[in-house]
């Protein structure tokens, strides 16, 4: 299983930063920055997000910026197989585009547009819905990607 963070990031405004990834997996789609964990040294969700932030945004963060909002278990996504992701959320409004990037290119969004942007369809139909509207508690989604189907359930 692969480990990896988002890193949900927004404006003053709100709005949210994006990447349309140039890279597998997710090609071509508008999510997150973010990445794998590195295993071999432990590395934390938090220490995660910040070297992330870091190498696809170009920004430095300490761990105690960042909230983990949610975990997400995808069972055999395309072009990886069994993934946990942890979105973490940035505490602090970040207001400048990064620059472009072998990742891809960046773009701020308004939370009531981001579901009609070419996303994943894990990220359409079940995270960004959490990561909108649950502020209370950290969520847990389950998703079985055989076959494109995306069946989910919500643990919490």
């Amino acid at each position: 299983m692969k480990l990896a963070t988002l890193l949900y990031i927004k404006n003053n405004g709100g709005d949210f930063l994006l990447i349309e990834r140039t890279q597998k997996p997710n090609r071509g789609f508008w999510s997150p920055p973010g990445g794998k964990l590195i295993i071999d040294i432990a590395e934390s969700p938090f220490a995660c997000a910040v070297r992330e932030m870091k190498e696809e945004c170009g920004f430095d963060t300490k761990t105690a910026d960042w909230t983990l909002r949610g975990i997400v278990t995808e069972k055999n996504y395309p072009d990886i197989g069994n993934l946990m992701l942890f979105a973490m959320e940035y505490g602090i409004a970040v207001n400048e585009i990064p620059p472009e990037s072998p990742e891809g290119k960046f773009g701020f969004f308004n939370p009531s547009i981001i579901k009609s942007l070419h996303i994943p369809p894990v990220d359409k139909l079940y995270l960004w819905d959490f990561v909108l509207n649950n502020k209370k508690s950290v969520f847990c989604i389950d998703v079985d990607c055989n076959d494109g189907k995306y069946t989910g359930k919500i643990e919490k």
